[in-house]
């Protein structure tokens, strides 16, 4: 991993072990130099490459190329391989896994200029990561994602409203990430409950899986709020930096 700063370290010879029962939770800051794309752009598959062609907006295809060879350079490490050498699939619903090894499993989400990934060795993970921002129509969207009985928590304050609004949205996303289901289960078909900073899964319609997920909000500077679905209530959740090299 040599384009990369683990922990903000001067160089990458100590890597943490995942291990049962952790999950790492890493942060990246996606705004990086052209130097910085053009090196990242050659740990990408061809794939990758391709794909990334398809974005015009300079913007976005930047920050996707960040965001996949980031990915591969965390996954090498993690199993100690060339990042040329990891094998990525998905699910028959789109939700990625490694080839390599089975018993990673990892997720990862990126709103405007952070990005964030998830990795544990003891079942799926989700996580979600949304920049606070204005919303003209905040109180439609509340109405249409949450149900009667989350709308208690917010209040008629509009930066509180957008707060909420967007810590709640980002338990639904984790959980509905962590299932491999996406937006396929739409957002007011699950209830969550926010009491004392503790995030509860009130029910989930349709019979989808309702096991005993946890889940962990946690907030990044520049007004940033995410959201880790897991199972296992013993868990320690290491959170860490990466910067890459300038």
């Amino acid at each position: 991993m040599p384009d990369v700063l683990i922990l903000n370290q001067p160089d990458t010879e100590y890597f943490p072990n995942l291990l049962k029962g952790d999950i790492h939770l890493w942060t990246i800051s996606l705004d990086t130099s052209e130097d910085q794309i053009e090196r990242l752009r050659s740990v990408l598959s061809p794939a990758e490459k391709k794909k990334a062609s398809y974005y015009k907006f300079e913007p976005i295809q930047h920050h996707y190329i960040v965001t996949q060879a980031v990915l591969r350079m965390l996954l090498s490490a993690y199993l100690d391989i060339g990042p040329a050498d990891i094998k990525m699939g998905a699910h028959k619903k789109g939700k990625p896994f490694l080839v390599n090894d089975a018993s990673i499993f990892y997720n990862i989400s990126n709103s405007h200029d952070l990005c964030v990934y998830a990795f544990s060795r003891d079942g799926e993970v989700g996580v979600d990561i949304e920049k606070i921002r204005d919303m003209p129509d905040i109180d439609q969207l509340i109405e249409k994602n949450l149900t009667i009985r989350e709308r208690k928590y917010f209040q008629k304050d509009t930066d509180i409203k957008l707060t909420r609004f967007f810590q709640f949205w980002t338990f639904k996303e984790s959980y509905l990430k962590a299932i491999g289901e996406g937006m396929r289960l739409t957002p007011e078909n699950l209830e969550f409950s926010l009491e004392n900073g503790t995030i509860r899964l009130r029910f989930v319609k349709y019979g989808f899986d309702a096991a005993d997920w946890q889940f962990k909000g946690f907030t990044r500077e520049g007004n940033y709020t995410g959201a880790l679905a897991y199972t296992g209530k013993e868990t320690v959740i290491r959170e860490m930096s990466i910067a890459l090299k300038r």
